[in-house]
């Protein structure tokens, strides 16, 4: 009878004692950056100082959307139990056992992934059983915009074009100096990266003016946050004008050199005829070197009959006058 009295007695100290022992979170909803590093606290009571090996303490996340939780970080009777952790967690996340001491579950997440965001269980065994509930939030601003232009084939018309990663998605809005909204007219698609990131990207179709300036603003609603990137046409337009007059500076030297060239062509073959006559009389005065000594032999013989002649001219003219 004694003995049965000191059972009842032992279940009723225990239960109070479970009763007693509480889990609390000094915070259920954290807000943290893509990429940074974020620690999640769950407390309990140590009455005193603690055996480790009385101590179990697990933590997992549950993303929505998913049914199954994932495993984070267990400790079992003072112990690391690596086996249960899931292969997203290996390497990324850790329990602060120095805080175990004081009471304090301690989870460390580094380098931050969308895909971390979710509901947190801490669960606490030790001299009696509790849990709570963390919300984590992973917010990934579009900090960084890459643009990029490019020239329509065959037609005076440029693409602009706008990218870049982050989370939630966020809407592309399209505008020029004037602040008109040009949305309407771009063509914007996303795809989902490994991280769970949104790749934004925006494409807009435009003919450039000198005078025009174009931006695209990336707008986060959750975030509440905005992100813009500017492009001048005029720079465009200047380098258009630029290959132009590249173009033109080559092409007119080369009409210039092409005509040279040609008008050299010209005088040569005219002068191949007066060449190949020439070439003609070379030959003839080699092959007959005595022709010339004899055309002038012939030319000085006429030329002296001739003065001879009108000598004797001269003279019977002046005797018939006498």
């Amino acid at each position: 009878m004694f003995q049965i009295l000191t059972m009842l007695l032992l279940e009723m100290q225990l239960s109070m004692v479970s009763a007693l022992f509480t889990v609390e979170v000094p915070q259920q909803l954290y807000v943290v950056e893509y990429g940074s590093n974020v620690t999640m606290e769950c407390r309990f009571p140590v009455n005193g100082s603690l055996n480790l090996e009385l101590l179990t303490v697990v933590w997992q996340q549950k993303s929505q959307g998913l049914s199954k939780s994932k495993e984070v970080y267990m400790l079992r009777s003072g112990k690391p139990f690596p086996l249960s952790q899931h292969h997203d967690y290996i390497g990324r996340a850790a329990l602060l056992h120095s805080e175990l001491k004081l009471g304090r579950a301690i989870l460390q997440i580094a380098s931050v992934k969308v895909t971390d965001g979710g509901s947190y269980l801490c669960l606490i065994e030790y001299q009696g059983v509790d849990y709570k509930h963390i919300t984590l939030e992973v917010k990934a601003f579009y900090k960084k915009i890459n643009t990029q232009v490019i020239r329509k084939p065959g037609e005076d018309k440029f693409v602009f074009m706008c990218q870049s990663e982050g989370f939630p998605l966020a809407e592309v809005f399209w505008q020029n100096e004037e602040k008109l909204n040009l949305s309407g007219s771009a063509n914007t698609t996303y795809t989902l990266t490994t991280d769970g990131l949104y790749n934004v990207t925006s494409l807009l179709t435009f003919k450039p003016s000198i005078s025009e300036n174009y931006s695209c603003v990336f707008w986060n609603k959750e975030l509440n946050g905005e992100t813009s990137a500017h492009v001048s046409t005029s720079a465009l337009v200047s380098t258009q004008y630029s290959r132009r007059k590249s173009l033109i500076s080559f092409v007119i030297p080369a009409c210039v050199v092409v005509a040279v060239l040609l008008s050299v062509l010209i005088i040569f073959q005219k002068r191949k005829p007066f060449k190949n006559g020439q070439l003609k009389k070379d030959r003839k005065r080699k092959l007959n070197p005595n022709m010339e000594d004899e055309k002038r032999d012939d030319f000085n013989s006429q030329t002296e009959v001739l003065y001879l002649s009108t000598v004797t001219a001269s003279r019977d003219s002046g005797s018939v006058a006498l």
